[in-house]
């Protein structure tokens, strides 16, 4: 009998795999964890060889071999720090530090490279990675957003695709979310900081601001559409993995009901239904005007199916749907299909 730590890895594989785990790395790690506790240290142990892997890339002077090895090693940072972690705090802190520090060294050496900006919002500053196509003069830019359990670094691969067809990608964390989480909790209208997002790439001289779309993932996908509907300088955007409200929230499985009340600093799931009572997209999908594409798993066991057919009758712009009834949450069984579906929409309509 698979053990609980195989069993987790099988129903995350195929996201592992999609955003830059290595095959191998993966089994090695399925079959060496022998209990939850011993997750963060294992996979801390895998960030350590890439790191050094990347450490002496640079050393020999290959760049792009050390920014992917450095990448590869804070992405597993991040998944070290995504599970199993909550009664270990100071472990999943030093782990979410690390792979900002790795990510950090990365981003120069990949090419096109990234650069670190700071996003102003409400007294804070939300961090994020600007990265522009080579040889394109004020393209256009696809905001990249997570949900609760995603972060700017963890985005890499979409920022991958999206820069290859000549979009710019400016990937943050928002409140609740990664480096953000520490500062700020997660707030009920997150979409704000999406505007925020788009109020900073207007202010500069790199991007065209008239041609701007978001990408949300996961619970990201339901600011994707709030931001669609109430800030009309979106001109596209992709909900990917689309919740249209919380109020099953005490359907949801335990571990995601946990992930809500963390983001928000909560205790109990009455409390994050009724700070999230706005998470609702009543009153907001008939608003939305731009094209919107949705990417939808049947077998999704978070969000209502309903959600995708409420949007599609509601919304002013043509709505296109990626959905497969053996797909889970986001369709990452379909990655290989769905990302690049994604840039090539975001590529079309940002044109």
């Amino acid at each position: 009998m698979a053990s609980y730590v195989q069993e987790t890895i099988d129903g995350s594989v195929h996201r592992m795999l999609s955003d830059g785990v290595h095959y191998h790395d993966l089994m090695a790690l399925r079959q060496g964890i022998a209990e939850p506790d011993g997750w963060c240290d294992a996979w801390m142990e895998a960030a350590t060889a890439h790191e050094a892997v990347g450490r002496k890339a640079v050393e020999a002077g290959a760049r792009l071999t050390a920014g992917d090895a450095l990448a590869r090693a804070a992405l597993y940072c991040h998944f070290a720090q995504g599970y199993f972690t909550d009664k270990f705090p100071d472990k999943k802190l030093a782990a979410e530090k690390r792979k900002q520090d790795l990510f950090r060294t990365a981003a120069p050496l990949l090419s096109p490279p990234l650069e670190r900006v700071e996003i102003p919002f409400r007294g804070e500053l939300a961090p994020g990675y600007l990265r522009l196509p080579a040889g394109k003069d004020r393209p256009p830019c696809a905001i990249l957003f997570g949900g609760l359990d995603s972060t700017k670094e963890d985005s890499l691969s979409m920022s991958d695709l999206l820069v290859k067809r000549g979009v710019a990608t400016l990937a943050f964390d928002g409140p609740g979310q990664g480096e953000m989480f520490y500062r700020m909790k997660l707030i009920p209208d997150f979409e704000a900081v999406v505007s925020a997002a788009i109020d900073f790439v207007s202010a500069g001289r790199d991007i065209d601001a008239t041609r701007v779309g978001v990408i949300g993932r996961s619970t990201g996908g339901h600011w994707a559409c709030q931001a669609a509907g109430k800030d009309k300088r979106v001109k596209a955007a992709v909900a990917w993995g689309l919740a249209y409200h919380v109020r099953n929230m005490r359907d949801m499985p335990p571990v995601v009901q946990n992930r809500w009340m963390r983001a928000g600093g909560l205790g109990t799931v009455d409390e994050a239904m009724a700070y999230f009572k706005g998470y609702d997209l009543d009153g907001v999908a008939s608003r939305i005007a731009c094209p919107l594409m949705i990417v939808q798993g049947g077998r999704d066991p978070i969000v209502p199916p309903e959600g995708v057919e409420l949007v599609r009758r509601q919304a002013q712009g043509r709505v296109e749907v990626l959905s497969w009834p053996d797909c889970g949450h986001c369709c990452h069984e379909r990655s290989h299909i769905t990302k690049p579906a994604m840039a090539d929409f975001m590529a079309l309509h940002l044109r």
